[in-house]
């Protein structure tokens, strides 16, 4: 079976889209281009600034994000929508995520920004121009946040109201270093399944944490913890109940959502829990990014689930995993990234996919114990199993439980590691694990007790290390093997050696399967990082940078081919 390499990335990650240019949506009416009174040498000025900061592209300083550029080039191409340079501009992104460099300085795009605005609010009474500027103001402002004009630009926006931006990216170009995945559809999706004779629901809004791992704007992953609920209002128009995830998703996210509506008629059908005329809204945290991935299955149940039920949730509770149309919990990747994230939000109750028991010990080998004291992590097989954790109010043993373990942490922190040792701390341990055999943070810390712990990572956290550290040096290597361009500066070296010491320090924890794509991605980085050698020619070192790219990148391939390893990350 053919597996597509960023298809494995997403199963192995859940992770949250950002920082990728998304290109404009070019079909939305903002105002009518021909109604604006505006004399065409200072619209053609306009014009010009919008498209400077569309097509800047100094990574150094990174003064200008994706985001940014895209809604720029939106209203650049409604002022010239036949423009040739805008057109080019608009290609460029969406075939290689950057354009070529310019001269012009800051200072002067922002001034002809300025300039077009100003013309646009001398006849304020004109509402198109009100529109227009309002677009423009909000990119100056982002553009240059202290620049000259900024007072007399926030006045200008008090009159012409906050710009609304609302559906103005459409999917993005991936900047993934070993695949596109043009064939993912990012949109809302909407599930309705038949209603029943219950009057209402028994909750109608509930709230709980989900763990995913995202991109930040250097291109690195990192784990993250937001919060994801549902609300269930009543609608007139709508004949059973439909259930709407109100920001862009990809496939994976928008067949998970399937699975559950699927699983939410199996528990609650018969039982006559289900009503009638609602909508059940899922909202993200993160509801300006995109996100794709399967990990979000088991949070989204569980928060559905109890509308249904009216069951409370743990707020110190948070989770990752897929889920079945059986209620199986099922593996994600990134575990380890994913816990630490938890932390970040204060929940020290985590659920992870029972598959992804080995990816909890990564957190031991990277950490040590103090990350497995201060949370308490569970691996699940079930839906029912996820619940008995998440709910506020536990079952007593489930309760007792945790309650023991924390004893055993607060002994630890007072008395030093040393105490694991203590014949009354393990057999303590020993009890917690006898009554939730799937209480993994007690598991492990009694297997440091016992002297039997993993020192090496697992080989989906050895995977997601290798990615990890190398994420932000890709993109650029990517766009440098694409364009045929040697323009490395001070800070790309810089962040591939901070990627170099990162995955030199872990190297002795890698699965040893790994070390032929390990040793060529640090050859890659030690090669990034040290730039031009004497005398060597630009096209020299892209050559050079390339042959070892293809080298890393077939070594990748030769896992992906590798049944046993493939067993062994989705088996």
């Amino acid at each position: 079976m053919k597996i597509r390499l960023l298809s494995v990335f997403f199963l192995l990650t859940g992770v949250i889209l950002a920082d990728n240019y998304r290109p404009p949506n070019m079909e939305k009416e903002l105002f009518s281009t021909k109604k604006l009174a505006i004399n065409d040498i200072t619209k053609t000025a306009l014009f010009a600034g919008l498209l400077s900061v569309a097509r800047d592209f100094d990574e150094k300083e990174d003064e200008v994000n994706f985001e940014l550029r895209s809604n720029s080039l939106a209203i650049a191409g409604r002022l010239e929508p036949k423009s040739e340079n805008f057109k080019d501009v608009l290609d460029d992104l969406k075939q290689r995520s950057r354009t070529v460099k310019q001269d012009a300085a800051k200072s002067d795009i922002y001034s002809k920004i300025y300039r077009g605005v100003r013309t646009l609010m001398r006849k304020d009474e004109n509402k198109d121009n009100l529109k227009c500027a309002a677009y423009c103001i909000d990119i100056a402002l982002r553009f240059e946040p202290e620049g000259k004009y900024q007072d007399t630009l926030e006045k200008y926006q008090k009159k012409t109201g906050k710009a609304d931006w609302k559906d103005m990216l459409k999917a993005p170009v991936f900047n993934n270093p070993w695949d596109r995945q043009d064939d993912n559809e990012f949109k809302e999706r909407r599930e309705t399944i038949p209603g029943g004779e219950a009057e209402k629901f028994a909750a109608t809004q509930r709230t709980v944490y989900g763990l995913s791992v995202r991109t930040l704007s250097n291109g690195r992953h990192a784990g993250a913890a937001a919060s994801l609920s549902a609300t269930a209002l009543r609608e007139k128009d709508i004949d059973g109940v439909e259930f709407h995830i109100d920001q862009k998703v990809g496939n994976m996210t928008g067949n998970s959502l399937e699975e559950i509506m699927k699983l939410m008629r199996v528990r609650h059908e018969d039982d006559g829990r289900i009503p009638s005329g609602y909508r059940v809204t899922i909202t993200f945290e993160d509801k300006d990014t995109l996100l794709d991935g399967p990990s979000a299955g088991t949070a989204m149940s569980i928060i559905l689930d109890s509308l249904f039920t009216g069951r409370e949730l743990d707020d110190k509770f948070a989770c990752t995993g897929a889920i079945t149309a059986d209620g199986k919990v099922t593996r994600i990747g990134g575990v380890a990234g994913k816990i630490r994230g938890a932390t970040n939000k204060g929940c020290n109750l985590v659920g992870v996919p029972h598959e992804n028991i080995k990816g909890v010990s990564d957190i031991l080998v990277l950490d040590g114990i103090k990350k497995l004291m201060a949370i308490q992590v569970f691996s699940f097989k079930t839906l029912e199993e996820a619940l008995m954790v998440a709910s506020k109010d536990k079952p007593e043993d489930v309760q007792s439980t945790i309650d023991d373990f924390n004893k055993v942490a607060e002994l630890i922190e007072a008395q030093g590691e040393e105490s694991l040792k203590n014949a009354k701390v393990i057999e303590l341990l020993e009890d917690v694990v006898k009554k939730m055999p799937n209480h993994e943070s007690a598991k492990i810390l009694l297997s440091v007790a016992k002297g039997e712990e993993k020192k090496i990572l697992s080989l989906g956290g050895s995977f997601h290390q290798i990615n990890t550290n190398i994420s932000g040096v890709a993109r650029k290597i990517q766009m440098m093997v694409w364009s045929d361009e040697a323009d490395l500066n001070s800070a790309d070296r810089n962040a591939a050696k901070d990627a170099l010491n990162e995955l030199e320090g872990v190297s002795d924890k890698l699965d040893s399967r790994l070390k032929g794509f390990s040793d060529s991605m640090l050859k890659v980085l030690k090669s990034f990082s040290e730039g031009r050698e004497d005398d060597e020619k630009d096209e020299e070192f892209i050559e050079r940078i390339k042959k070892e790219w293809e080298t890393a990148n077939g070594e990748r391939s030769k896992l992906m081919g590798d049944p046993e390893i493939m067993e062994e990350l989705y088996g």
